[in-house]
């Protein structure tokens, strides 16, 4: 098991831990921020995660953004025979959406187009089980969100969103790992430091 594999079961095992209250606690305070933090800034083109399981809930801010006239939201899928992440955007959350790779929602098939939507961004939410006070982060261990950031040209804000127990000094970090621009959480906002 390799170092980065110890420490995103011992994450995983400590989100677990987090009661439900406490989780959605947490999760409203972050998602209130990133709402402010996206009209404070004007972004118009956001690409932002539906989560699953005990994540950060995004599921009212989706739907919140969707009502933001001159917004457009877009999610991510995973393209199972390209094996990468790709996006599509969407106008409603109910009916745009339908459980995918792991139950995690995607948009429907008929919203997937092979139009490079990557470049129209200006802002990507990016999950994480556990962030670096310099910016990296420990997913799940697909790789997908690395592989679909580096390569996303232009001036493009990427925004961790982590509970603030789940920032730590340091993490261990591979040459593909692309680290985050700003990191929300329920106590601070932190900006990176490399």
């Amino acid at each position: 098991m390799s170092e980065k594999e110890k420490l995103r079961e011992l994450y995983q095992n400590k989100r677990k831990q987090m009661s439900k209250t406490i989780l959605k606690n947490k999760s409203s305070i972050i998602t209130d921020k990133i709402y402010s933090y996206v009209k404070e800034n004007n972004y118009k083109d956001i690409m932002i995660f539906v989560s699953f399981r005990n994540e950060i809930y995004t599921h009212d801010l989706v739907k919140e953004l969707l009502k933001e006239q001159n917004t457009n939201i877009y999610v991510p899928y995973i393209d199972k025979k390209a094996d990468e992440m790709k996006i599509s955007h969407i106008k409603n959350f109910t009916n745009d959406l339908k459980p995918g790779v792991f139950g995690i929602l995607e948009p429907k098939e008929q919203l997937r187009t092979d139009i490079n939507l990557k470049d129209k961004l200006d802002l990507i939410i990016v999950p994480g089980l556990v962030y670096s006070k310099n910016g990296y982060r420990i997913g799940y261990g697909g790789g997908y969100y690395d592989k679909f950031l580096s390569s996303i040209t232009g001036d493009v804000k990427k925004v961790g969103i982590v509970y603030s127990n789940l920032v730590v000094e340091k993490l261990p970090v591979d040459s593909y790992d692309i680290p985050v621009d700003l990191i929300i959480t329920d106590e601070k906002n932190i900006n990176p430091e490399r």
